[in-house]
């Protein structure tokens, strides 16, 4: 740069000047760079996490959340209820690293390299899986609770190792082992009887890892929860359900009326992946088809409803003329909405964005009402896919859960994108939400998807809650 500017300068004064401004905007362009770079995804960045009222990252082996704090579900001990932002680590021995975490309601728990269980936060029904003595009223907590703890032996009281994935609900945990079986623990009564899956169902707590009983020969390469039963997908690409009450045949898509087993979906091809919401799940072919199921199926994108939710009680291939033949890459799931990328990179999201999940901008006005759950059931309703964040194509990764209201996306150079309830700062966007936020919860919600750096120390700022 110094050689062409002392050229320039034996030249004309103009071009120098020229120059100059070239300098100027190289250096405005460097520091743009560097800019997008701390604002980008670390390029560790293994997955996000989305819970009830926390999230966390796994970067390079570490775990580190954000979000409420209030039952010690962010593993650094029971303190504060919202931490500062941006993330803060668990609290684990030093060099301990980690393949997979996932958040619940009030708890967490993430698998380390070595194919253990760690979990911390609320033990109300069993969730720490170590047959810890269980949370009562009136009673303190113990503060061990708010710190990651290895579940060391199975309900047989083996070694329970060999974890290679975990998933969560509000109250009940389910984790997959290399050998391709099935263990819960948790909350097993009342909604979610027979998530043992057996005919035990009149136990309140499954405390320790229990094994799931299949079918001989089966084996499962992925498991996921509604928060009230539990969805697996085998290596033969079939799909089974169990466990959520008798109340729940719908969702259970089965069509068996048996809770306590696994039973096998019908009318399914060979499937990649599935996904499951509050009361509607989904399961994604080979060709990038999905198919649905659930008693809530207004939410998988079927149109306005006529008079109903559109129950399908069994798996049914949708059709979506909107992607324009496009195939289905990704499909995640929050408790209310659903979100793919394509195979060209584009988002698209349907669903209710009363909390403003959907992320095309939609939601209630809570600062200007009542909070209440009560809202009519197609207030906000986003029927069929419409597409989000429109200036992006992309798109490589989705994140959410049945427990949360929020979506996570990234694109493929890094950047963050999130939207949705962000009544605990959950969202990445550096706000700490102040004031009553039990009589406001959401106020400090994202109705469109919008670029964060969770990461980022700029920016960090107090939000007081909307009269």
């Amino acid at each position: 740069m110094k050689s062409l500017i002392d050229d320039a300068r034996r030249r004309t004064g103009g071009v120098l000047r020229s120059v100059r401004r070239l300098e100027a905007l190289v250096v405005l362009a460097l520091a743009i760079a560097i800019q997008q770079r701390t604002e980008a995804a670390p390029p560790e960045l293994q997955k996000i996490a989305p819970g009830g009222y926390q999230c966390f990252f796994l970067v390079g082996g570490d775990v580190v959340g954000i979000g409420s704090n209030r039952c010690g579900q962010l593993g650094f001990g029971i303190g504060a209820p919202y931490p500062p932002a941006p993330p803060v680590a668990i609290q684990v021995p030093p060099h301990t690293k980690f393949i997979d975490v996932v958040a619940g309601g009030y708890h967490s728990l993430a698998v380390d390299t070595t194919g253990h269980v760690w979990t911390w936060g609320s033990n109300r029904y069993g969730q720490r899986g170590d047959g810890s003595p269980l949370e009562r009223d009136g009673i303190p907590v113990p503060p061990e609770y708010g710190l990651p703890n290895r579940i060391a032996h199975d309900n047989e009281g083996h070694d329970f190792d060999g974890v290679i994935r975990v998933c969560s609900g509000w109250w009940i945990n389910g984790a997959l082992k290399s050998d391709g079986s099935v263990w819960v623990w948790g909350k097993n009564s009342e909604e979610t009887n027979g998530l043992a899956g057996s005919a035990e169902v009149t136990s309140a707590t499954v405390d320790r890892p229990t094994q799931v009983p299949f079918e001989r020969g089966v084996s499962i390469v992925e498991v996921a929860t509604s928060g009230a039963m539990m969805v697996a997908r085998d290596a033969d690409g079939r799909v089974w359900s169990w466990g959520g009450s008798d109340n729940s045949s719908e969702n259970r898509g089965s069509g068996e009326g048996d809770f306590t087993k696994p039973s096998l979906l019908p009318n399914l091809p060979k499937i990649q992946a599935i996904a499951v919401g509050d009361g509607f799940s989904y399961a994604l072919d080979g060709a990038g088809n999905l198919w649905g199921w659930g008693l809530s199926g207004t939410y998988l994108g079927l149109g306005p409803a006529q008079g109903g939710w559109f129950p399908q009680p069994t798996p049914v291939k949708l059709s979506f003329p909107e992607f324009g033949g496009t195939p289905v890459a990704t499909v995640a799931v929050s408790g209310h909405s659903t979100h793919v990328i394509l195979a060209d990179g584009t988002l698209w999201g349907w669903g209710d964005s009363a909390l403003g999940e959907v992320g095309n901008g939609e939601m209630l006005d809570f600062a200007q009402c009542n909070y209440s759950w009560d809202w009519g059931k197609f207030e906000r309703l986003v029927f069929r896919p419409v597409r989000i964040a429109p200036d992006v194509e992309n798109f490589a990764a989705l994140y959410s859960t049945a427990m949360c209201f929020y979506t996570y996306a990234v694109t493929q150079d890094g950047r963050f994108y999130s939207w949705g309830r962000n009544k605990t700062g959950i969202l990445g966007d550096g706000v700490i939400p102040t004031g009553n936020v039990a009589e406001h919860p959401d106020s400090w919600n994202v109705p469109t998807a919008t670029r964060v750096s969770p990461f980022s120390r700029q920016g960090i700022r107090e939000v007081p809650a909307k009269r």
